[in-house]
Parts: structure tokens; sequence; C-alpha cells
């Protein structure tokens, strides 16, 4: 293993995407998901989340071949160059327009709900400026500041189910187990799917990583723990409002917190929520931003990526305020080719595998003639 990089530990990994994946179902993606599945929605987590596990899983696979090297370096050596750089410019911008996604419904959120007189620039330029600071500072700043929030995030979803347990229709919970519209269910489940396959990116940061072999364990954790924290306020939030109600909130789990009863020191948690998301948010952001400025670097062979942080934070600002008109348009967006072109590029990996895999059987068989 080449030390020369930045190191990050296993526990950071399993910090990191667990915080990383139920932040934007839980923030943006609850209803849609309950609409789409209504009580089988737990199936279409728990399906989805294992279908997109296989991505990040054959990311591994081919990370594993050349462990010590970067992706952007020896891609064109699988597929030649001719293929390599129109791939990678997919998943650049793949990644470039799930940062800026991310922030747009960020931005809509805080504005909606909390800054409705301030305008929507100034918004993304604040939180910009903290974004391009993080993807300056590199790969290990972005871990360890998920490291640093992990436990006050686990505590502070795990207490809002807690004090909404005597406000459930506990009578409503067969209906998770007799209630099932598969064709919904398989919906909701493309969508999971796609969210949780974007951890398939760890193919561009695995030199970083101290304990290669130990990666995939992370994930799995990551799901695993990230699946708890999901369910744990999903269902709740179904028992109390419906799946009818749920569906059509746009933002289920901000009417949870303030349907706790008056009388809990708790009962204003607005702050405490925010504080989670946009910190949990900001990790995300980041880390989109920062796989596609290194990817970008290694593409023009140049030794540091700072030079291209700035410019590259800028493109993502304008994509993310230009991108759509209104927050029903981008919901529009989000049910009418972007899942479909997050699964394409997560698959991208899988093209470079299979050839990788089958260069190599027929190089051994090559060898073996000559021998012969």
């Amino acid at each position: 293993m080449n030390d020369k990089y930045e190191k990050v530990t296993p526990t950071q990994l399993y910090m990191l995407f667990s915080q990383y994946l139920f932040t934007t179902i839980l923030s943006f993606r609850q209803g849609a998901l309950v609409g789409e599945a209504k009580f089988g929605v737990w199936v279409s987590l728990l399906i989805g989340s294992l279908c997109g596990l296989l991505f990040p899983y054959f990311s591994y696979r081919l990370a594993k071949r050349r462990p010590t090297r970067f992706f952007s370096h020896y891609g064109k050596e699988i597929v030649g160059s001719w293929l390599h750089y129109p791939l990678v410019l997919i998943m650049i911008f793949s990644y470039l327009f799930s940062a800026a996604f991310v922030l747009r419904e960020m931005q809509d959120f805080l504005v909606e709900v909390f800054l409705p007189d301030t305008p929507d620039w100034a918004v993304t330029f604040i939180f910009c400026i903290c974004v391009a600071y993080a993807v300056r500072s590199g790969v290990q700043t972005i871990f360890r500041c998920a490291q640093g929030i992990f436990f006050l995030t686990m505590i502070g979803m795990l207490l809002i189910p807690m004090f909404v347990m005597g406000e459930m229709n506990k009578d409503m919970s067969v209906a998770f187990f007799n209630h099932f519209n598969w064709e919904g269910i398989g919906s909701a489940s493309y969508l999971v799917a796609s969210l949780y396959g974007q951890m398939s990116f760890i193919l561009f940061l695995f030199p970083f990583f101290s304990n290669q072999q130990k990666t995939m364990k992370s994930l799995v954790w990551a799901t695993v723990t990230s699946l708890f924290i999901i369910f744990s306020n999903l269902i709740p939030t179904i028992l109390i409002f419906g799946p009818d109600l749920t569906s059509n909130l746009i933002y289920p789990e901000l009417e949870l917190i303030r349907y706790i009863r008056a009388g809990y020191f708790l009962e204003n948690l607005d702050p405490v929520l925010i504080a989670i998301w946009l910190t949990s948010l900001f990790i995300k952001i980041s880390l989109f931003l920062y796989v596609a400025v290194l990817i970008l670097t290694h593409s023009f062979s140049l030794q540091d990526h700072k030079p291209l942080s700035l410019s590259m934070t800028v493109l993502m600002a304008g994509i993310s305020i230009f991108m759509v008109r209104t927050g029903a348009d981008l919901a529009r967006l989000m049910g009418h080719g972007e899942v479909m072109f997050l699964i394409v590029t997560e698959a991208i990996p899988i093209l470079y595998l299979v050839v990788d895999w089958i260069r190599s059987r027929l190089g051994k068989s090559s060898n073996e003639k000559a021998k012969a």
C-alpha cells in the first residue's frame, strides 16, 4: 500500500456512510417512497438496499485488482482511452449533478421553512463557502467531520421516535404485513437502489483506505445502521399520519418533530433537526464534489486537486440554482430521468470489471499457449 496518501480507517468509512445513507431518505425522499409503496415501504428499503449494495461490491472487486492505483489513472488501460474518457466525463457530471441536486433540495428546504425572505442565491453562496473549504482540505477532513458528529446524529435521530410513541396508532401496524402493492414496492425499491448504489464511488477513493480488506464490511454495517435509523423514524411517521398523508407531506420528518406533544422539553426540536440535517448534508455534498474534483484532477494528470476546488464549487452552485425553477420541477426531475441516470452511472464500473476479467483470462490463455 502506498503510504503517501491520507488514510481513511474502516471506522471512519462506516461512520460517514451510515449518515450519508439515511440523511437524504429521511430528509427528502420519505414522502416519495411512501407514496409509491404505502405500507410496503419497509420491503422496498430492504430490497433496494440489498440491490444497491451490488454496485459498490463490483466497484470494490475492480479496485482490489489494483489497490494502490487510482481508477482514473488505470481505467484507460482496461477499455482504451477512446471509451475511458467519455465514461469518466459522464461520472464526473453525475457526481457534480448529484451534489448540486442535494444542494438545491437543502436550499429549498431552508428558504421555504425557515428563511422565506432570503434570496436563494444567498443561502447557496454561504453554504458553498463551507463546501469549497472542505473539498480543498481533502478527503480526510470530510471523513473526520463525519466521525465528529456521528454519535450526536445517531442520538438525535433515535430520540425522535421515543417522544412520539404515545401518539402512534398501533392498530395500524398490522397493515405492514398484509398490505403489499408490489408494483409500488418495485418502483420504490428502484429509487432506494439508486441511492445506496451511489457508494460505488469508493472505486475512486480506494488508495486512501488504510485497511482495504474491510471496505465492504464497513459498507454493509453502514447499510444496516442506516436502515435501522430509517425504520425507527419512518414507521412512527406512518403510524401517526398514515401513508396517504405522509406521501403528501413535503417534509414528513419535520412534521414528525412538530407533532411531539407539548410539555416535553424537546418539543421545539426544529433547530436540533436542522443542525443534524445540515451537517450531514454538508458532508454528503462535499464528498460528491470531492470525488468529481478528484476524477478531473487525475484525468488532467495534475498533482493537486486544490486549484480545481473553487471552480468546481462555483459550477455546482450554478447548476443547483438554475437546474429547475421550482420545487415541483425538482420532484419531476427526480422521477423522470435522474434515477435512471444514477443507475447507469453506478453500473459503469461493472463494465470495466467485466472487460478487465475477460482480458486477464485471455492473457492467461495466451501465456499458457506460448509456454506450450
